[in-house]
């Protein structure tokens, strides 16, 4: 390692700011891409760190002094694509220095496309959320296209589950005489996300209408303040008396650990048919395993090797009316699941696909 010079730097055009004295991010892209695999290379003592291409005036200069830089997925359009064509030209050989992260297929967009059909030929790896998405880049690079393990945010919670609540109608009378919210005996279901994953939601909700003639629901929507929530906040599900009554939280930083711990289940709703959707990464599923809650999501193929550990199927309401039938289960799927991605997500495994990848012996690079 030559002196001053930086051993892996990550590269974002994300808004990057700080939380209890550690850097994070807006996008979970560039949190679970970039910033986590940086505090996990860091806590093993090396030199690791991240900035922002587009508000970092000394960004050059890091570039032109790191050993292995990671470009990770694009935000910005066409600033960002600029910022990271003039970044590139600072390394002294792509092939054995660049890696791009990516985390979304957006190779239907004429500049992403044009982008890294130009780069990705020349690089030394490329890193990707799942086997779906990395099929496409492969069309795009011969260079190698490896799927890195996301790792998991927060803190622990213990496996969690509740006994049935039916009566939905008896529970509410007897809260309004009680004078107390009927919100106690609800099972909680959350749904967090951008908001363009609202529309499976919006699908879902005639299923858990009908569900709630049984189940008194509580739905928490964590998300962004946009016009489609009005479909979702309508006067009849925002009242107390609803047997599916809808709340929303406006995304904030460190705001899904403390979402996850006050709810029952985890819903993850998509538009599962659509291409683009099959190449998501399971970074909901973890999310809820780690956090101790049993997740319902519709089938995606990085879903797969957790489907014993949660419910995924194309009937979100049928494997709901399963958790709540079947409370036991519930809590050993759970724990098996918290047991697998420790093995697989935790900041160890993190840090050493990483190593792996940043070290280019390892990758056999021609």
């Amino acid at each position: 390692m030559r002196p001053g010079e930086i051993e892996f730097l990550f590269l974002t055009t994300d808004r990057l700011f700080k939380v209890g004295g550690q850097i994070t991010a807006q996008g979970a892209s560039t949190r679970l891409g970039c910033v986590a695999p940086m505090h996990a290379l860091a806590q093993l003592g090396y030199d690791a760190r991240i900035s922002n291409v587009l508000a970092d005036p000394s960004v050059e200069k890091a570039v032109s002094s790191a050993r292995m830089v990671v470009f990770g997925e694009m935000f910005q359009g066409s600033d960002g694509w600029r910022a990271y064509r003039r970044l590139l030209k600072l390394l002294r050989n792509p092939r054995e220095q660049a890696i791009f992260n990516i985390a979304d297929d957006h190779f239907h967009r004429s500049d992403f496309l044009d982008f890294y059909r130009e780069t990705l030929p020349n690089c030394l790896a490329v890193t990707t959320v799942s086997e779906k998405l990395a099929q496409t880049i492969r069309a795009h690079t011969s260079r190698p296209v490896l799927v890195a393990p996301e790792p998991y945010e927060g803190a622990r919670g213990a496996p969690h589950a509740i006994t049935v609540r039916s009566g939905t109608r008896a529970l509410n009378w007897l809260a309004r005489r009680a004078g107390i919210s009927a919100d106690i005996w609800r099972a909680r279901l959350l749904w967090f996300g951008y908001p363009q994953n609202l529309p499976p939601l919006l699908a879902l909700l005639p299923g858990l209408e009908e569900l709630s003639r049984q189940y008194a629901l509580l739905l928490t929507c964590v998300t962004q303040p946009v016009a489609e929530l009005a479909q979702l906040l309508t006067p009849q599900r925002t009242q107390e008396r609803a047997g599916l009554r809808v709340q929303f939280v406006q995304w904030a930083p460190n705001i899904i650990e403390s979402a996850i711990a006050s709810t029952d289940f985890i819903m993850i709703p998509s538009d599962y048919r659509n291409p683009v959707v099959r190449a998501k990464s399971p970074n909901r599923l973890i999310a809820g395993l780690h956090g101790g809650r049993f997740v319902v999501a519709h089938p995606l193929p990085a879903y797969e090797p957790y489907a014993s550990f949660a419910w995924v199927g194309e009937d979100l309401c049928a494997g709901l009316r399963w958790a709540l039938a079947h409370p036991r289960e519930v809590l050993e799927r759970i724990a098996r699941g918290q047991e697998y991605i420790d093995q697989m997500h935790s900041p160890a495994a993190v840090a050493r696909f990483w190593l792996d990848v940043l070290r280019p012996r390892s990758l056999a690079v021609a």
